[in-house]
């Protein structure tokens, strides 16, 4: 297994879970500048996890409150789900992104900690192909337009 880049998204998810979970202050372009670096490391990373098989199916209940985040003026943008399929752009929630970014990362990390290495990495990389990962997307052109607009 390619302990290395594990060891590398685990502490990106772990440092992305922090800047979520002390998230105050959304005038703050720091804090967006921070989120933008962030995410983008995150979805990088991401790439490189190794294919794993979990030792057990059932994982037990990951019990956690989510933080809050308000982005006010930041909160919605339009979005287009597939590029390959005309159709009308619909409104995305850019909190929504960061929230589902993290409950994804968070049980990760919650998995990692308690000793479910093949878990975790596992959750992270399924989660990625078929959920955070396109969060992640539509959370890099949006804090991307609000950092350099």
């Amino acid at each position: 297994m390619e302990i290395e880049e594990v060891e590398e998204f685990l502490c990106s998810a772990i440092s992305y879970c922090e800047l979520v979970e002390n998230y105050r202050d959304h005038t703050d372009n720091n804090n967006l500048n921070q989120l933008l670096i962030s995410v983008s490391s995150l979805y990088a990373e991401a790439m490189s996890l190794p294919e794993v098989e979990p030792k057990n199916d059932e994982v037990s209940d990951l019990n956690f409150d989510l933080p809050d985040v308000n982005l006010e003026k930041n909160e919605t943008y339009w979005v287009v789900f597939d590029p390959y399929i005309l159709e009308e752009p619909v409104r995305g929630s850019l909190t929504d992104d960061l929230i589902d970014i993290y409950k994804d990362l968070k049980e990760g990390v919650l998995l990692y900690q308690r000793g479910e290495h093949l878990e975790a990495i596992w959750h992270w990389k399924f989660n990625f192909e078929i959920h955070w990962g396109r969060h992640a997307l539509n959370a890099m052109r949006a804090l991307h337009s609000i950092n350099f607009s």
